[in-house]
């Protein structure tokens, strides 16, 4: 599997996406990067050493590829607000994207590496994550096998393959090693804590690493997936047929179907704050008596979204609770990103212990609907169904979105329209351009 699945990556390219993907792609690059470049204050894992020669998105520079991977994907993954796969429900860029910047910068030292490469490696890591995961993260994340953790990892290391240059052979052996160095689990969703950054910063740095493990000579098994003792048959229990899962890794999918996530929290909670707000202006001046809110049993069982408090521990454990969630716009009227770095009010609480979460069979993933009654027996109630259709950041609505993380961050409006000038002259420039527009000027 691993040699059939090294040749199927090695030919996806830029050019042979269609024109969908091709907008979808550079969006996710400008959204995933503005979303680092806000993540400071919800970061917890600590600076690496002052350097030159690798990038850090919060501001200044490492001397180490991997500790730039490393730290950029916590930071990138520190609001959860980077991109979302559904169907793989994982996070793919926080981990793709980080460890190509650094790959990107050390191919720089030897040449310019072109824009269009970088590109072609990005869709590579997208098309893997999403291939190794489609079919089998229902099955890890009832054991509480993250599934960022054990796909995105191997996407992002065949990202760096591609962007080194190995042939089909070189990122069939990448993907097998990277099968080794990824794990996390949804613990840290039920109890949390920080975990959730490490995952992705190692993920990211582990990428490198294997790609250059692979350029040194170390042979993975050719069966380190599909074998029986291999990635699924010892992690799930199956052993999945190449030519059953083949069609998984169709490229324009893995990107068009990645979702933009418009609030800094759960992708799960995402439809739950949109119709919390849309309720919100009826309930204004009221007190509440009760809140029902009916959710896909999947997601609603998913680590951490049935977290009911009253205390919670870390930013972590407020994002993921659609309790906690749904009550702090029910409360203030908006979403209000502060309301999750601080404790809840009592009045948050009292909300939240009267909030019922139910599974509701018709509803599919990101769907919703809730029922706020007051205390004088008015009862307001919505419906949100694909969620991901109305919550999608597109081309529209980008800048706005992007512009407010970039303010927030002390950066400037004239920052965000160099990058994102240069994202979109990417395919066609270099990938030193890309990289001279993160600088922070300031």
């Amino acid at each position: 599997m691993n040699g059939r699945l090294g040749q199927q990556l090695h030919a996806i390219g830029w050019k042979s996406l269609g024109q969908e993907a091709q907008s979808k792609l550079l969006l996710c690059l400008l959204a995933n990067l503005s979303v680092a470049i806000a993540g400071r204050p919800a970061l917890r894992l600590p600076r690496p050493p002052a350097g030159t020669g690798h990038l850090l998105l919060d501001g200044g520079q490492t001397g180490s590829a991997r500790e730039a991977a490393f730290h950029n994907a916590a930071l990138m993954h520190a609001r959860t607000q980077d991109d979302f796969h559904p169907l793989g429900n994982l996070h793919i860029a926080t981990v793709v994207l980080p460890a190509l910047l650094a790959e990107g910068e050390l191919g720089s030292s030897q040449g310019a590496v072109r824009g269009e490469a970088f590109l072609d490696a990005l869709a590579t890591g997208y098309s893997a994550a999403t291939g190794l995961s489609r079919r089998f993260s229902a099955l890890n994340t009832p054991r509480g096998l993250r599934s960022t953790c054990m796909y995105s990892g191997m996407g992002a290391a065949v990202a760096v393959a591609r962007l080194r240059g190995q042939d089909a052979q070189g990122v069939g052996n990448t993907l097998g090693l990277a099968s080794q160095s990824g794990f996390g689990t949804t613990q840290c969703w039920r109890d949390g804590s920080d975990e959730y950054q490490l995952h992705v910063a190692n993920g990211a740095s582990q990428a490198l690493l294997c790609a250059q493990l692979t350029d040194a000579g170390v042979v993975a098994g050719g069966h380190s997936l599909d074998g029986p003792s291999g990635f699924y048959q010892a992690l799930l229990g199956v052993t999945p047929v190449f030519d059953e899962i083949i069609g998984d890794f169709e490229p324009n999918a893995a990107i068009v179907e990645t979702v933009l996530k418009r609030y800094p929290v759960s992708g799960i909670c995402q439809p739950v704050v949109r119709l919390s707000e849309r309720l919100a202006p009826g309930l204004a001046g009221k007190a509440i008596a009760s809140v029902q809110i009916e959710m896909n049993a999947f997601e609603m069982n998913y680590p951490g979204t049935l977290n009911a408090g009253p205390v919670y521990k870390s930013f972590s454990d407020r994002l993921m609770s659609v309790r906690f969630c749904a009550g702090s716009v029910l409360e203030a009227g908006r979403f209000d990103f502060d309301a999750f770095l601080r404790a809840p009010s009592d009045a948050l609480s009292r909300i939240m212990a009267a909030t019922d979460v139910r599974p509701a069979d018709d509803l599919g993933t990101l769907s919703c609907r809730i029922g706020v009654t007051t205390t004088d027996g008015e009862t307001v109630r919505g419906e949100l169904r694909d969620g991901g259709r109305e919550l999608a950041i597109d081309w529209n609505t980008v800048d706005e979105w992007c512009l407010e993380l970039w303010q927030g961050a002390g950066r400037t409006a004239d920052d965000f329209a160099r990058l994102r000038a240069a994202v979109l002259a990417s395919p066609s420039s270099t990938f030193g351009a890309l990289r001279e527009s993160l600088l922070h000027k300031g």
